[in-house]
């Protein structure tokens, strides 16, 4: 919520007008997944609970992004880690140099590996002493770097999971943890390494909820790496979408947002819902 606050040392008066903005981040694609660049606010129609809303405007430059890479290093991970490593290594060098990035694993623990920095260090992530749990705490992992990301630098945020398995332990769940990244505008993404015991509907109610996306990774290292460079071009033609909301934000709740394109060959991705401040 925006407030204006206009008053007079004459008449001793404070008069209050309430403006509910909306800012989206939001990535435009064609049919065959191809990113678009150029667009404008008329392309675009938002709707909050079924009401049309007005858009102000459409904000396309690529602002540097504050991301958090999470990978799971439970036991049934080992026979794909030395794929993950290197795939990791290859996208933070891909990086902005004005990104910023923290690394942290999970299995029974959660551990840092490397706090926040800029990608334009080109510091090394180790990765030599991993160790390997039994246990998976997925949600508690999630939760937790969004934490972290609240401490971060740079508006434009997202979070990296990266795992083969179902959330196994620990307190956090999975509404909490979507309700946590709406709250903070944080983008996922879901990698997943396919298996028997995989949540693919728990990462991908994740991801959705949040406007990222998910991959499915039936393969290790060419999947792997194509779904990073997927996630890169994601970044890099993201737009911020302004809209004036008509909905009456004065009660508690937490609108459901439709975004779609005038043209119906595309598609956008986009956050279903956002938090009014009080």
């Amino acid at each position: 919520m925006v407030y204006f606050f206009f008053s007079s040392a004459f008449l001793l008066a404070q008069y209050v007008v309430d403006v509910q903005v909306v800012d989206l981040q939001v990535s435009v694609f064609d049919q065959k997944g191809a990113f678009l660049a150029d667009l404008k606010p008329e392309d675009f129609l938002v709707w909050e609970d079924g009401i049309p809303q007005d858009i102000l405007n459409v904000e396309p430059a690529r602002e540097p992004f504050s991301i958090g890479v999470l990978l799971d290093t439970s036991h049934s991970m080992r026979p794909h880690f030395q794929t993950t490593i290197r795939s990791t290594q290859d996208f933070l060098y891909s990086l902005r140099d004005d990104d910023e990035f923290f690394l942290m694993t999970f299995d029974d623990r959660l551990l840092f590996k490397k706090d926040f920095g800029l990608a334009g260090e080109r510091k090394p992530v180790n990765l030599d002493d991993l160790r390997y749990g039994d246990q998976t705490r997925l949600y508690d992992a999630v939760i937790t770097g969004l934490e972290r990301l609240r401490q971060a630098r740079y508006p434009q945020r997202a979070l990296f999971v990266i795992s083969d398995g179902i959330n196994t332990s620990g307190s956090g769940d999975l509404g909490t943890a979507i309700e946590r990244a709406q709250k903070s505008k944080v983008i996922v993404y879901g990698l997943i390494f396919d298996n028997d015991d995989v949540n693919q509907n728990a990462l991908r109610m994740l991801s959705d909820a949040t406007g990222g996306s998910y991959f499915i990774l039936y393969e290790n290292l060419p999947r792997l790496q194509a779904a990073y460079e997927k996630i890169a071009a994601d970044l890099a033609h993201r737009f911020t979408l302004i809209y004036r909301s008509r909905s009456d934000y004065h009660r508690p709740r937490k609108p459901q947002i439709k975004v779609r394109m005038k043209d119906p060959l595309l598609r956008v991705r986009y956050q279903k819902t956002y938090y009014p401040l009080p």
